[in-house]
């Protein structure tokens, strides 16, 4: 396979990324239970820069980006993917196969025109999973564009999606392309699940303009994305964000929580780099910390009304739609 080769030279040859690997081997998790669901809680003191980035203008003027190719170190490889995407190793992993997938050029953290490229990485890539966090939702680069890369199945959302009770909020009248979402999630969802690769484009162009109507939408809708390719299918998540952190992360003294989350602890395995904080975390807790960041019952009943309502086959015929109410 490609990427064990690229990175067992990657960890050959470069001493930072390698330690940092070796390391990843002693992190320690803890498991939460929820009601049908788990959390996991991996303690990684690597991750603390990642956690306290500063993603205000004035910060990131101030430094070079890590992401551009003349600031990386210079063990460091990029594998040429398209004429637009490099594929790195990641020198701070959270996986033991973890890769950033940054832009050639120097462009922000927005989605738009790049959905395609997502989807190409899912299918060349099925034993990936390819995730996205937006400029304003976990993103420690929101000024240089990139995706990340891990291995499918470790983090719970795959197993979950499933695995959980899903209501089918929209179907195609071809029944290519489903809008489905897990309730009593903790985390407010959409799923979308296609064999149609431009019928999925066009509706998740459409999908994006809804959520940008109910969540802040500077420079784009706030959001954590997630796209695998499995049984001939896209599978494509997206949690709608109103917040990026909790109160608690700015709190000072035992009120203080490092909660910082992006995609990773979106989809079920929370990040925590402080000790203090990884044993603290609880159900109660975390449910009370995730309620700050996903959206609320109304806006999530409001999204889910406009995707019933808006959604239009625009691409494929005139846009006649069956929807139901279902379990899967």
């Amino acid at each position: 396979m490609f990427f064990d080769e690229f990175t067992k030279s990657q960890l050959a040859s470069w001493p930072l990324a390698r330690n940092n690997y070796e390391r990843l081997r002693n992190v320690i998790y803890r498991t939460i239970d929820f009601e049908g669901f788990q959390i996991r809680i991996q303690h990684n003191p690597d991750r603390i820069q990642s956690a306290v980035a500063k993603i205000d203008e004035q910060s990131i003027k101030a430094r070079a980006c890590f992401l551009c190719k003349e600031n990386i170190p210079p063990e460091q490889a990029s594998f040429d993917y398209n004429p637009t995407l490099d594929i790195r190793v990641n020198p701070y992993p959270i996986f033991d196969r973890h890769y950033t997938v940054p832009a050639k050029q120097h462009i922000p953290q927005l989605i738009k025109g790049h959905f395609q490229d997502m989807l190409a990485i899912a299918r060349t890539y099925p034993e990936y999973t390819i995730f996205y966090n937006g400029p304003r939702s976990g993103a420690s680069a929101p000024d240089h564009f990139h995706f990340q890369l891990a291995a499918r199945h470790i983090m719970p959302l795959e197993t979950d999606v499933n695995s959980f009770p899903k209501e089918i909020l929209w179907i195609s009248e071809s029944r290519e392309t489903t809008i489905e979402s897990i309730h009593h999630y903790l985390r407010k969802n959409i799923i979308l699940h296609s064999n149609n690769r431009e019928q999925l484009m066009d509706i998740f162009e459409q999908l994006v303009s809804l959520v940008g109507q109910i969540t802040p939408n500077d420079p784009e809708p706030m959001m954590n994305l997630f796209a695998w390719y499995e049984n001939n299918e896209w599978w494509v998540v997206m949690f709608p964000r109103r917040q990026h952190r909790p109160w608690q992360f700015f709190a000072e003294g035992d009120e203080n929580i490092l909660f910082s989350p992006g995609c990773v602890d979106f989809a079920g395995l929370i990040i925590s780099p402080r000790e203090k904080d990884f044993n603290r975390l609880d159900a109660p807790l975390l449910e009370e910390l995730f309620s700050q960041l996903t959206l609320t019952d109304k806006q999530f009943e409001n999204l889910q009304f406009m995707i019933k309502k808006d959604i239009k086959n625009r691409s494929f015929g005139n846009g006649s739609l069956v929807q139901l109410k279902s379990k899967i």
